[in-house]
C-alpha cells in the first residue's frame, strides 16, 4: 500500500517535521507513506490576490495527484470518523492520497473531484498540526488493520 499526504505548505525542518518523520517511519512497517509539500512563488502571489485565485492554484497543483487511488480531502465540513472507521477507509486500497489545502482551504469544485472529504476535528488547527494529526492517524489506522497493540 502507498499513502500520499499532499499539502500546500513550505517544507520545513522544525519540531513538527520531526514528529511527522517519526510517524512516516513507523508506518513504513505496513505501507509506503510519503509527504509532498507543494509551495512556490505562485502560491504566495495567488494568496495575495485572494481566496478564489488561491483555491484555483491549489487545485491546479493537486490535479496530478487526483489520479492516485482513493483521494481524500481534509475539509472542516467533511465527515469526522473515529479511528476504526478511518482504518477501514484505508483497507483494500493500493494507494490513498490525502490533500491538505492552503490557507484558504479547498474550492467546492475540488472537493467534488475527490472520492471523500474528512475532518480531523471541529476545532481549527494550523496546517502543521493537521499534518501531524493526520500522519498519527494513518499510523494508528495501519496498526488497527494489522492488529498491533499501538491502538489500545
Amino acid at each position: 500500500m502507498k499513502i500520499n499526504v499532499v499539502t500546500i505548505a513550505k517544507p520545513e525542518q522544525d519540531s513538527y517535521s520531526r514528529i511527522c518523520d517519526h510517524f512516516v517511519k513507523m508506518s513504513g512497517r505496513y505501507a509506503k507513506v510519503a509527504v509532498h509539500d507543494l509551495f512556490n512563488a505562485k502560491v504566495t502571489r495567488a494568496q495575495e490576490q485572494g481566496k478564489a485565485q488561491a483555491r484555483k492554484l491549489y487545485a491546479d497543483l493537486f490535479d496530478p495527484w487526483l489520479r492516485r487511488g482513493l483521494t481524500v480531502a481534509l475539509d472542516p465540513e467533511g465527515k469526522e470518523p473515529d479511528s476504526e472507521t478511518f482504518a477501514a477507509m484505508l483497507e483494500g486500497h493500493a494507494e490513498v492520497t490525502f490533500f491538505i489545502g492552503g490557507a484558504f482551504g479547498h474550492a467546492p469544485e475540488f472537493l467534488k473531484r475527490c472520492d471523500r472529504s474528512l475532518s480531523l476535528s471541529k476545532l481549527t488547527m494550523s496546517h502543521k498540526i493537521a499534518k501531524t494529526v493526520l500522519l498519527e492517524q494513518i499510523y494508528r489506522g495501519l496498526t488497527i488493520l494489522h492488529n498491533h497493540p499501538y491502538h489500545k
